[in-house]
């Protein structure tokens, strides 16, 4: 239970993210669709921490996203999306999550996951 899920149809902007959260002491599994990524959940894949989704290149259906939400045990979500995206939180069956919205560096995405209270697993105090 430490991954954070990465689904991003763009192949560099997966890469470049991967890299950046790899860099950064996270384990992190990359996926080019929502639907290679619930697949990959409904099989047994291990639970994330987290999950990304990229909304470029692909579309975002709330069904979807709601799935995935739930093979997450309801675990957080960042949505990454365009200015013509802005409402996509306001979809009906849409979970909670966070938005951020383009441009952006990715730097900003490492950021945004810190503030979301992730923390790579050599950081974590357990008590």
């Amino acid at each position: 239970m430490g991954v954070i899920l990465l689904i991003a149809a763009d192949w560099q902007f997966r890469a470049l993210v991967r890299a950046q959260l790899l860099e950064e002491g996270y384990e992190v599994q990359a996926f080019p669709d929502l639907e290679v990524a619930l697949f990959h959940l409904e099989r047994g894949g291990s639970r994330p921490r987290l999950a990304i989704v990229d909304s470029q290149g692909q579309r975002i259906e709330p069904d979807a996203v709601s799935r995935l939400w739930e093979l997450m045990d309801q675990g957080p979500l960042l949505l990454c999306a365009g200015l013509l995206d802005r409402g996509i939180l306001d979809r009906a069956g849409m979970p909670p999550a966070r938005l951020l919205v383009r441009p952006f560096c990715v730097g900003d995405v490492v950021t945004e996951v810190q503030r979301m209270g992730i923390w790579p697993q050599a950081d974590r105090t357990d008590t």
